[in-house]
C-alpha cells in the first residue's frame, strides 16, 4: 500500500518478543500480564515511528528487550516514591516538604501495622477522642487554651471562616489577600465557606485607620491576619501588627485569627530567620485563635493544627465539617511523635531532619560536599567543582532568606549538561539537581549521607548510556 513502510511486517510478534525477554533478571517478579503489556507498548511505539517517518530500521533484539525491560519496570515504579533532593531547597513542596524523624516513621510503621489505640482508652476500657495525644502537647508547646488538628491548613483556616464568620465579612488587608501552591488563592477559600470579604488599605500599604473604618461595620464578624510567608513586600509598605489588631479586636468584641503558615513554635532568631512568627509568640500578644501547617516549620506531617481559646475551638471541634478533614492514624502518630521531639529543642535540633537541615553551619556543609565530590570523581571522568550558593528554606517560609551552603558543580564534556539533568530525574529513585551557568548543582545541605553512593550510581548509569564513541 502507497506510503506504508514495507518492513511493518517484520515487526516481531509478542509471542516472540515474550520469548526473548522472559529469562531476563530485572523482569523476576513481573506477572506476564504485565510483561505482555509493556511488550504491546513498545512494539505499537515501534510502529507508529515507522509510520511517522515513512520507514526506517526496527530496532535489533537486544534494543526491543531493553525497551520492553525499561517499560515493565517503569509501569511496576509507585507514582509516589523517595527521591535525592540535591536542590538545597528545605521545604521543597513538590517533593513532599519536611522529611520526618526516624522516630516519628517509627511510630508509623507501628500503628500501621496492627491495631491501635487511635479511638480506646486502655486505662478505663472505654472508647476516647482519636485527636487527645495530638492536642495535649499542643497546648503545652503553645500556651493555648485548647487545640484542634486537621489535615491541612487551607482546612483549619476553611473551618475557622465557617465557625466564626457567621455569613458575615472578614476584614482583611488587601496585602494579605495571598495564592499559596497550587493556585489556591485565600480569597477564594474564604468566599467557600460563606463569609465575605471586607477588604482594607491599598496593596502595598495599610494602617490601623483602615481596619478601624471596616470594624465599624454591622457585617464585620472578625479579624483576619495574614502571615505573607512566601512572598515579600518592599518600599512604600506598611502593614498592621498582631499587637495592634488584638487592642481593635478587644474594642469592638470581634474574634482575631492569625494565620501563621508555616507555624514554627520555637524562636528562629538564631537562624537569621526574623520574620517568622512563632505560634506561641502569636498567642501571647492576644490572638484569640491560630492556624498554622504542620509540614513545613514544624518539621512534621501533612496537618493544619488550630490553637488558641477554648470557646472558639470548642465550637470548630462540634463543627460537621470538622469529621471531614479529620487526620488519619499515620498522621497523628507521626505528628504526636514530632511535637513530642519538639519540647526539648536540643532534641528537635539532633532529630528533626529540618531543623538538622537548617542548624548544619557552612563550614559542616563544605566538608560534605567535599566528601560528594571526591565520592564523584572516582573513576568517572567529570569536571567537578566545590561551588557556594545560596540555597532556600521553602514551603513559603521567608522567601527572602538565603541559606549560605555548598555544592558540588559538574560539567561534563560527555553529554549536554541538561540531557544528564534529565536522566538523573529518571533515575530509580530520581536525583532532583539544578543547573546554573552550565552547571549541575548538587546542594549537599538537602542530600542525606546515605544518598551520596545513589548520585554516583545515577551518573553511573547516565553516562554508561552514550553510545559508542560518543565520549
Amino acid at each position: 500500500m502507497d506510503g506504508v513502510p514495507e518492513n511493518l511486517r517484520h515487526i516481531p510478534q509478542v509471542e516472540k518478543v515474550l520469548a526473548w525477554t522472559m529469562g531476563e533478571i530485572e523482569l523476576k517478579g513481573v506477572s506476564r500480564p504485565l510483561l505482555v503489556k509493556a511488550i504491546r507498548e513498545v512494539l505499537g511505539q515501534i510502529r507508529k515511528d515507522l509510520l511517522d517517518l515513512g520507514g526506517g530500521q526496527i530496532p535489533s533484539e537486544d534494543e526491543i528487550k531493553a525497551r520492553v525491560v525499561q517499560a515493565a519496570l517503569e509501569d511496576q515504579r509507585p507514582t509516589l516514591r523517595a527521591v535525592v533532593n540535591a536542590t538545597g531547597v528545605v521545604l521543597h513542596t513538590n517533593l513532599g516538604r519536611s522529611p520526618l524523624a526516624q522516630a516519628a516513621l517509627e511510630q508509623m510503621v507501628k500503628v500501621a501495622g496492627g491495631y491501635s489505640t487511635l479511638e480506646y482508652d486502655p486505662v478505663c476500657g472505654k472508647r476516647a477522642d482519636r485527636l487527645r495525644g495530638v492536642e495535649e502537647l499542643v497546648i503545652s508547646l503553645s500556651g493555648a487554651e485548647a487545640a484542634a488538628v486537621v489535615n491541612n491548613n487551607a482546612a483549619a483556616l476553611f473551618l475557622l471562616m465557617t465557625v466564626l464568620g457567621k455569613a458575615g465579612r472578614v476584614v482583611i488587608s488587601r496585602g494579605e489577600l495571598v495564592e499559596i501552591g497550587g493556585s489556591f488563592r485565600l480569597a477564594e477559600i474564604i468566599e467557600a465557606s460563606g463569609v465575605g470579604l471586607k477588604e482594607v488599605g491599598s496593596t502595598n500599604r495599610t494602617v490601623l485607620a483602615d481596619y478601624q473604618k471596616a470594624a465599624a461595620g454591622e457585617d464585620a464578624t472578625l479579624l483576619l491576619k495574614v502571615h505573607a510567608s512566601n512572598f515579600r513586600q518592599v518600599g512604600y509598605t506598611s502593614q498592621v501588627t498582631i499587637a495592634e489588631l488584638v487592642t481593635l479586636a478587644r474594642e469592638k468584641n470581634l474574634p482575631l485569627v492569625v494565620d501563621l503558615g508555616s507555624g514554627a513554635f520555637m524562636d528562629l532568631a538564631p537562624l537569621g530567620i526574623l520574620d517568622e512568627t512563632s505560634v506561641p509568640k502569636a498567642l501571647s500578644l492576644g490572638a484569640d485563635v491560630v492556624c498554622f501547617s504542620c509540614d513545613k516549620l514544624l518539621g512534621g506531617p501533612q496537618a493544619g493544627l488550630i490553637a488558641g481559646r477554648s470557646d472558639i475551638v470548642k465550637k470548630i471541634k462540634s463543627h460537621p465539617l470538622m469529621r471531614t478533614v479529620r487526620p488519619g492514624k499515620l498522621t497523628l502518630a507521626a505528628l504526636e511523635t514530632t511535637l513530642r521531639i519538639l519540647r526539648d529543642p536540643a532534641e528537635a535540633q539532633e532529630f528533626i531532619p529540618t531543623y538538622q537541615m537548617l542548624h548544619c553551619p557552612p563550614d559542616q556543609l563544605r566538608k560534605r560536599a567535599v566528601k560528594l565530590k571526591r565520592t564523584l570523581g572516582e573513576n568517572l571522568g567529570l569536571k567537578l567543582s566545590l561551588v557556594e550558593v545560596s540555597g532556600q528554606i521553602g514551603g513559603g517560609a521567608a522567601p527572602e532568606q538565603p541559606l549560605a551552603s555548598w555544592a558540588v558543580g559538574l560539567e561534563s564534556q560527555r553529554m549536554p549538561i541538561n540531557l544528564l539533568e534529565e536522566k538523573l530525574r529518571r533515575f530509580d529513585p530520581p536525583i532532583v539537581a539544578r543547573i546554573f551557568k552550565d552547571r549541575l548543582l548538587f546542594d549537599v545541605r538537602t542530600i542525606f549521607p546515605d544518598q551520596m553512593a545513589l548520585i554516583k550510581q545515577a551518573l553511573n548509569q547516565a553516562l554508561g548510556e552514550l553510545a559508542p564513541g560518543s565520549d
